[in-house]
């Protein structure tokens, strides 16, 4: 099966998407674990910054020598698209992380994933205000209240919600992913996608790590453990970014986006597993099964809809 067919087929570009999300979803408790090896303080915001940055500066360099190897030259982006990766890392990299790594000292793992979605919840059903390519349907409008309708009901706890500080940075951090994602669909089909992660993710670590030493961030303790945590957070980070632009390029924004309301759900798990936060209530199985039919409702739907204009 060539390149293209495995992202843009209806079953293989659903189950790379949920494998995307799935290490989305690790890398929520895998950071505040990140925190506790590195030894950095909840309120050290410009450490915080510090560690972001490192991370897509190391993940960056990493997928420009990958990407400049199998192109045997160093390439750099013309400049009628440098203005769009600038954008992109801006929103997706400097903007978004900033809010993300914030949020994340304030609160847990799992409620953190869960507050992110409401951009996508926004863009799965109006995609289309956007993106011509991606039309509107009653069936998109509904996946994406079936999927935040799970985020609602993972996110109750003794009938009661609470709103912090944290909460709002996840928001502002969820409409910066949206801006990236809408700008990525409007350019990738001129740039390669690695190529495009790498330059967006190397530009944005580098002025989070600029901005992070200039208000005093310092990272003073590294062990091995620190290490393999923060190999496993910029592994992670490469490998999601580029299936994600991938996957991008080759599907509608709406369908992908009511798929990423499974990153909460992994979030969850992995931080029952990873900080011992209890998952195990009724409102996650719930939740499961809502949004596991607002993808099929995405996905079967759409596609129906697509042979029938055959």
């Amino acid at each position: 099966m060539e390149r293209s067919n495995i992202f843009s087929n209806k079953i293989t570009s659903v189950i790379i998407a949920v494998h995307v999300c799935a290490l989305w979803g690790s890398l929520f408790p895998f950071v505040k674990i990140g925190y506790s090896a590195f030894q950095i303080a909840s309120n050290d915001i410009p450490t915080i910054m510090l560690f972001a940055g490192s991370r897509f500066v190391v993940s960056g360099i990493l997928l420009f020598i990958i990407f400049s190897a199998k192109e045997k030259k160093i390439s750099i982006p013309p400049k009628n698209i440098l203005k769009f990766v600038f954008l992109i890392s801006f929103t997706s990299i400097i903007l978004h992380y900033s809010f993300t790594y914030m949020a994340l000292s304030f609160g847990e793992g799992s409620k953190s994933a869960i507050i992110k979605q409401v951009g996508f919840l926004f863009l799965s059903c109006f995609a289309f205000l956007f993106i011509k390519e991606d039309k509107f349907s009653i069936a998109k409008l509904l996946s994406g209240i079936l999927g935040f309708l799970g985020i609602v009901v993972t996110s109750f706890d003794g009938g009661k919600f609470s709103f912090a500080i944290g909460d709002a940075f996840l928001i502002l951090a969820s409409f910066c992913s949206v801006a990236s994602t809408i700008l990525s669909k409007i350019i990738i089909r001129k740039i390669n996608p690695v190529h495009l992660v790498a330059c967006s993710q190397l530009f944005g670590g580098l002025v989070l790590c600029v901005v992070g030493l200039a208000l005093g961030g310092r990272i003073a303790h590294i062990d091995i453990n620190a290490v393999f945590v923060f190999a496993y957070i910029c592994l992670a980070s490469i490998t999601a970014y580029s299936l994600w632009n991938m996957l991008i390029k080759y599907n509608d924004i709406s369908k992908l986006s009511v798929i990423k309301f499974t990153e909460p759900l992994f979030a969850v798990v992995f931080s029952c597993t990873l900080l011992g936060e209890n998952i195990f209530k009724l409102n996650y199985l719930f939740a499961f099964i809502i949004i596991l039919e607002a993808i099929l409702l995405a996905n079967l739907k759409h596609n129906k809809s697509v042979e029938g204009e055959k």
